[in-house]
């Protein structure tokens, strides 16, 4: 639900979201049983679950004659993804990253799985200079793009929210030259899908990229892996929003929202100025009857706590707090945060940074 709070602010409203978040769990529960039928059906019959949309456009990419390089996204049966070499361009090879699974016993099934219609599988511990290679030699490089990466990560807004996103799409594409094509996936009924060419409109940019992936993943949200919390916020007692966000432009319908938590805190305890950003907007928490500190804003957003005497008792008003938005919470910010305001945190998977006491 938060990640579609974000992705689909203002646009759904909340018994439209969930709905799609009940239709996405049926959506990916159905998905993910299908695979044990669809990683066995003859190549011959993959055309009868299966129909590929905008061929041309990877016919005329690869036509080029320096491989092309697919952005993807855990969508639909995304298991169907290595067999889609049955649809490529003859004379083409087909390769794609993935992360090991930590039981290695299945990680060797999973490998010896998807690399059992001739694609070729890379780690991502291996050398990219490799998949350029393999890229040049006519090969089509599928990349999972969707998810959240560190901060090695091109900063980019996707669904109008300022985040970090993987540079290898971009990477591959610069150093090879090749064109980059993004790819939707979506259930059509039971049993069947159906994917989808698109491209990517300009130079084969980071923002560029994320452009077009966000339109295959629109094309059908339900069947969007929406599990993985994808803009999570990356800031701790060390690490800033100036850290994490750099100076990326912002957006004013997806900033982040931070709650300010100041129950409890010194009357003259301010955060530091490294913690404001022009894409976060900042909301109070006051104890009832405590004054509005002097450097506060009028337009700050003011919620009024009660002193909690249980983590139920104050997770229960971060909740509320929360759902008072269109878009959630992304983090508490507290000086010295009680176990309580912890606990409540972690109850309703909301981040509570906590700066120490500032020497006197």
């Amino acid at each position: 639900m938060r990640n579609l709070r974000i992705a689909f602010a203002g646009e759904k409203s909340p018994a439209e979201l969930d709905a799609l978040a009940r239709e996405n769990f049926r959506r990916t529960g159905g998905n993910l049983i299908s695979v044990a039928h669809t990683a066995r059906v003859k190549p011959e019959r993959l055309a009868k679950v299966l129909r590929v949309r905008n061929l041309d456009l990877l016919e005329n990419a690869f036509a080029q004659g320096k491989g092309v390089v697919l952005l993807l996204s855990h969508m639909g049966n995304w298991e169907l993804l290595s067999r889609m070499v049955h649809f490529f361009p003859k004379g083409s090879s087909a390769g794609a990253f993935y992360r090991p699974l930590n039981n290695p016993i299945l990680d060797r099934r999973v490998l010896m799985r998807r690399e059992a219609d001739g694609t070729r599988m890379f780690s991502k511990g291996d050398n990219p200079l490799h998949v350029a290679g393999f890229l040049r030699a006519g090969g089509i490089v599928g990349i999972l793009a969707d998810q959240r990466v560190g901060e090695k990560g091109d900063l980019v807004r996707f669904f109008g929210r300022l985040t970090r996103a993987s540079p290898l799409p971009a990477l591959l594409a610069r150093r090879v030259k090749c064109p980059v094509l993004a790819l939707s996936l979506r259930t059509v009924a039971p049993g069947r899908w159906e994917a989808e060419f698109i491209a990517v409109e300009g130079d084969p940019t980071t923002p560029h990229c994320m452009v077009a992936l966000e339109k295959a993943m629109k094309a059908s949200p339900a069947d969007v892996f929406w599990m993985h919390e994808r803009w999570k916020a990356d800031v701790r007692a060390y690490r800033t929003p100036c850290d994490w966000l750099d100076d990326g432009s912002s957006n004013k319908d997806r900033k982040h929202r931070a709650l300010l938590w100041l129950q409890g805190a010194a009357d003259d305890w301010r955060p530091p100025d490294s913690w404001n950003h022009h894409d976060i907007d900042y909301e109070v928490a006051l104890a009832y009857g405590q004054p509005e500190p002097e450097w506060l804003a009028e337009s700050t957003v003011i919620h009024r706590v009660e002193k909690p005497s249980a983590v139920r008792q104050l997770a229960a008003r971060l909740r509320e707090i929360d759902s008072s938005h269109a878009l959630p919470i992304d983090y508490i910010l507290t000086c010295e945060a009680s176990p309580v305001l912890r606990a409540a945190g972690e109850r309703e998977k909301i981040r509570v940074v906590s700066l120490p006491v500032p020497p006197a």
